[in-house]
């Protein structure tokens, strides 16, 4: 019993370490080693804006307006597609009200979600290079032009944006944190070759490299991105081309990221040759940044369980350790007594989010993954 539970001790440690610790810092050193794609000449070719939408009433009209005045300053032609994804309010009508705006609504009765609704826009474009954003988060007046630039370079067959948290409190303080982690982690792949997903917030790709999304695929702004890498393209990101978004409350975020990574087992059976070498370039980024993650879960319910089997004070202190940073993350999570402790923060916030990976495994084994586009509400904090 000793030599097991060592065994799964260190395994356990092993697998974690490397998740979140040896292999970015193993990127970040490759990464040093290859040149910077190149950004210095700006993309005049024309440019399709895609938005999808549902229920955005209130917001679409300010949105499409915003996107005219960058696409008024981008020297090439350009054009707005929003999609009004089955909406039950005047999403299309406040669309198609926009000042000076080269806008076309697509109006759809069903909601189809926002995978099949990106396709949809994607076959109707006629631009070069598609951008694609939300309604929700706003832009800086630099992005479309920031976001365009690594087109010039042929190598590049998307790009991301940078979408940036806005500062917050608690428990959330800590994924914040935890996403800006995850930045510096995708600059540092889309250095070495590619990033393994985009943000869905401000992103853009060639049209002509653009795969059509199979309808009810939750991970998005991982599968298309996936497929332009298999086609031999980068994806870069763009580190100063900047959208803004605030956290939902903490049931908000544990519900997206339960969504987010039961999509990644789905993303294994959509794209099982994303995992082979000779088929797509960043297979090995693909299953240290995105499918490692899904196993950490079950490595901490290992670790701790061999903590406490196994006898020396090592595994002792271990197991005193993880039951002090558990119990700090469950006050953080469900109380304001350590809200202002960063370690507690954080160590909520990992909990909150390998519990999510835990339960996405559920999810989408159930087969309950949602097959529709849900908003998750960020107006009500609690």
């Amino acid at each position: 019993m000793q030599e097991i539970a060592e065994i799964v001790f260190w395994a356990s440690v092993a697998l974690v370490v490397y998740t979140y610790v040896g292999y970015p810092l193993l990127v970040a050193a490759l990464a040093r080693l290859r040149p910077a794609v190149a950004a210095a000449g700006g993309y005049t070719g024309s440019v399709s804006v895609i938005l999808a939408a549902r229920d955005e009433e209130r917001t679409i009209r300010a949105r499409v307006e915003q996107f005219a005045q960058m696409l008024r300053a981008h020297e090439g032609q350009g054009e707005i597609i929003v999609v009004s994804d089955g909406s039950t309010d005047g999403t299309a009508t406040e669309a198609r009200r926009a000042e000076g705006a080269p806008v076309r609504v697509i109006e759809l009765q069903e909601n189809v979600g926002k995978a099949a609704a990106l396709s949809l826009a994607a076959e109707q474009a006629r631009g070069d290079v598609l951008v694609l954003a939300d309604v929700r988060q706003r832009w800086a007046a630099d992005a479309l032009e920031r976001l365009l630039r690594p087109f010039s370079d042929p190598r590049v067959g998307a790009a991301s944006g940078e979408l940036v948290i806005e500062r917050d409190d608690g428990v959330m303080s800590g994924v914040g944190l935890y996403w800006r982690y995850e930045k510096w982690l995708r600059q540092n792949e889309a250095r070495l070759h590619s990033t393994v997903g985009v943000s869905g917030s401000i992103s853009a790709v060639r049209r002509s490299l653009f795969a059509p999304i199979p309808r009810g695929t939750l991970l998005d702004d991982v599968y298309w991105p996936l497929r332009v890498a298999m086609q031999g393209r980068r994806v870069a990101f763009v580190a100063h081309a900047r959208a803004y978004d605030r956290l939902p409350s903490p049931r908000g975020e544990f519900r997206r990221k339960v969504r987010t990574l039961a999509g990644n087992y789905q993303l294994l059976a959509l794209l099982p040759r994303a995992l082979l070498p000779w088929a797509n370039p960043i297979s090995v980024q693909f299953f240290s940044h995105k499918i490692l993650r899904l196993f950490v879960p079950w490595a901490l319910i290992a670790l701790l369980l061999a903590s406490a089997l196994a006898d020396g004070l090592l595994y002792r202190a271990a197991l005193a350790l993880q039951v002090l940073l558990y119990t700090a993350g469950a006050i953080a999570l469900f109380t304001s007594w350590l809200e202002k402790s960063s370690l507690a923060s954080a160590a909520g916030s990992f909990m909150l989010l390998n519990a999510a990976a835990w339960l996405g495994f559920f999810t989408w084994a159930s087969g309950r993954a949602t097959r529709s586009w849900k908003k998750v509400d960020y107006a009500t904090r609690r």
